[in-house]
């Protein structure tokens, strides 16, 4: 039996997180699991868009060395219509990110396959295939599949959609990420994104497209849900484990980052419901997205031009286009005004 005050299953963004700002905050005895290492560790993070904004980045508190390059311009593509919206934010070299904050926690990290959570009189006991662990607090941060989530809180993501990364050779040298959104995707779309140099990352959902000659190749869900039930007694879920993803933007790596420096900074409180009063009430975790995502997921084949028909001249003054779109199409009022707090508040 091994004991800690707390316990991190997942050794991930969240779970990282969670451990570097549980170390600022003064909690002392922190353990993290986390079942990959070695190449399958660095090829499951580095396989991703990498993308975050830069308010995302200053609000998760994590600080280092990590940016790849600028990202000034999000581009989508829809019924032929390319419709731009500034932004601000940076591409990042993940694996970099995770071995800053490795150091920074401070916390003993140990290589396990968790099997078992359970609730008893003294806490939480966590077995892995040779170990016993027993803790205080518990922090699933285990990702899309999470056992803590299943085991502590019994509900399933409302959607679970199945993405393949490409690393492929190309022009990295772009401040702008690309999406194309088209019915050939049925409501989803891909997204085309600079990487590290020479490199760039194309994905899609699978079974919708290809690539061929990638560099490297990988597969990651994207699980998001509107239940925002985030605590159960002193057991909290962050990251994928909680099924925060952002449904129209795919966006996690912040909210993984932040939700992680939320609940680390609860524990310290002895107050784990300030993370759940968080998670019901940040914007970037609002129940409009998913409803936004619902509408877009059923529309026909003559929605998505009848959709841009604001933006057909271009994308100067765009919440002025936006807001004339809601008033001449309502029914995409919600869409329109997702997709803009998608870009300011969820990557």
């Amino acid at each position: 039996m091994i004991d800690c005050n707390v316990l991190i299953v997942g050794g991930g963004l969240a779970g990282l997180s969670a451990a570097v700002h549980l170390r600022r905050a003064g909690v002392e005895d922190v353990m993290v699991i986390e079942r990959m290492s070695g190449e399958q560790y660095g090829h499951y993070h580095r396989t991703c868009g990498e993308a975050i904004s830069d308010r995302m980045l200053r609000l998760s508190g994590i600080e280092a060395d990590c940016a790849v390059r600028r990202i000034d311009e999000a581009v989508i593509t829809c019924a032929g219509v390319d419709i731009s919206v500034r932004v601000k934010g940076q591409i990042i070299d993940r694996e970099r990110l995770l071995e800053a904050m490795r150091t920074q926690s401070g916390a003993r990290i140990v290589t396990g396959s968790v099997r078992s959570v359970r609730r008893d009189a003294d806490g939480y006991t966590v077995m892995t295939g040779s170990e016993e662990y027993r803790c205080r607090y518990l922090i699933g941060a285990d990702g899309a599949f999470s056992i803590v989530r299943k085991s502590i809180f019994g509900h399933v993501p409302e959607v679970r959609i199945a993405t393949v990364n490409n690393i492929v050779r190309g022009d990295s040298d772009s401040g702008t990420i690309r999406f194309s959104v088209s019915p050939e995707y049925n409501g989803l779309y891909t997204w085309d994104f600079p990487s590290k140099d020479g490199l760039r990352s194309v994905g899609y959902t699978i079974g919708d497209d290809d690539v061929e000659g990638y560099v490297e190749r990988g597969i990651r869900y994207i699980v998001t849900s509107n239940d925002r039930t985030v605590v159960k007694e002193d057991c909290c879920i962050v990251g994928d484990a909680a099924i925060l993803a952002n449904p129209l933007c795919y966006g996690g790596i912040g909210v993984a980052l932040l939700s992680g420096r939320k609940a680390a900074e609860a524990i310290a409180k002895n107050d784990l419901g300030r993370y759940q009063r968080w998670a019901r009430r940040a914007p970037m975790l609002d129940h409009h997205y998913m409803e936004a995502y619902r509408t877009v997921r059923a529309w026909a084949p003559e929605d998505y031009p009848d959709a841009v028909v604001p933006f057909r001249r271009g994308s100067s003054f765009i919440l002025l286009r936006g807001a004339y779109g809601m008033v001449r199409r309502p029914k995409w009022a919600n869409v329109y005004t997702s997709i803009w707090m998608g870009f300011k508040f969820c990557w």
